[in-house]
């Protein structure tokens, strides 16, 4: 896969007649608005929310899912952040994609905050108000994300993360990461950290998307 960049971005795919497709997932709690301004401007991409809950349970079965409902074929492209990245993880996992892209997100369970891995058992009694704990600052343009959030999705899937086996597959991985990310620090290895927290998908937009778009010059 080629990254051109003209008047807008712009990803193409190397088969002759065939477009692989871009698919972006959210973090937790959140809707598909977390990529919103520049990242709209990205070609063959698709901007995904997640899912009502059919009561999956693991990392592997809501994956499933969405490779079956939402038309993600070998060849494709995941990007993710938070969840959605971990969520990506596991796509590649089950299916062999062109890149996998986490934005602010873990390759296993251990890179995830301490802190939030002691605070889990709690999710049945305050699912909404752990997921803004681990959200961490939210612009308040987009607080109502929140207000739509499935309960069941979000105590099901915090549950699962803890018990994911993580990337178990070879993939051409590209990390994204802000340097005072607390929810999931700084990973060794991400060579460009950008100044920001957990949420840079929305703080630092045209950061992420020049690294993204530059990664494969």
């Amino acid at each position: 896969m080629t990254i051109a960049v003209s008047h807008e971005f712009s990803w193409e795919s190397d088969q002759i007649g065939t477009k692989s497709m871009n698919h972006f997932y959210p973090g937790m709690g959140a809707t598909n608005e977390m990529y919103g301004g520049p990242w709209r401007e990205l070609s063959d991409s698709e901007f995904h929310d997640w899912p009502k809950s059919k009561g999956e349970t693991s990392i592997g079965e809501l994956a499933q899912r969405l490779i079956l409902e939402q038309g993600i074929r070998k060849g494709d492209t995941v990007i993710g952040t938070s969840l959605g990245g971990i969520v990506a993880c596991e796509i590649a996992n089950q299916i062999d994609l062109e890149k996998l892209v986490l934005i602010g997100s873990a390759v296993c369970q251990e890179e995830i905050s301490r802190l939030l891995k002691r605070l889990h058992p709690l999710i049945d009694f305050a699912p909404l108000q752990f997921i803004r704990l681990s959200a961490g600052s939210l612009p308040s343009d987009l607080s109502g994300m929140f207000s739509r959030s499935d309960p069941e999705f979000i105590r099901n899937m915090c549950k699962a993360i803890f018990r994911w086996e993580g990337l178990k597959v070879g993939v051409k991985l590209q990390r994204i990461h802000g340097k005072h990310d607390r929810v999931i620090p700084l990973p060794e290895g991400v060579s460009s950290p950008i100044a920001g927290g957990h949420l840079i998908v929305m703080t630092h937009a045209a950061e992420c998307i020049a690294q993204l778009v530059s990664h494969d010059d």
